[in-house]
């Protein structure tokens, strides 16, 4: 069972990885016209350890996650699967939300 978990995991962060190279040529873009000027795209209490002004640290974390979550033990599984879905679903709608804007 958990591989197929594993499997629809690993299909969703190649998404967000396609998502996140748009979402940074866009950042680059607006930094060039002097806008996006911040320190971090994702909120200190994200839960995400990455601090970054772009998009594809976070998805290289959870691509670290994922690696993690496919070796951990029956006991640490569960507590790290609802971490990394937390995850997934912030980034998520933060990239969505992020290419809407014009």
């Amino acid at each position: 069972m958990h591989d197929s978990v594993i499997d629809r995991l690993n299909d969703t962060l190649k998404e967000l990885y396609h998502q996140a190279i748009d979402a940074d040529k866009k950042l680059a873009a607006l930094r060039a016209k002097g806008q996006a000027k911040f320190n971090a795209v994702l909120r200190e209490d994200s839960q995400f350890i990455t601090r970054a002004d772009h998009f594809m640290p976070y998805v290289a974390e959870l691509a670290d996650e994922l690696e993690m979550l496919s070796s951990s033990s029956e006991d640490e599984y569960q507590a790290l699967l609802a971490r990394m879905v937390h995850k997934i679903q912030l980034l998520a709608t933060t990239l969505g939300q992020f290419m809407r804007l014009d």
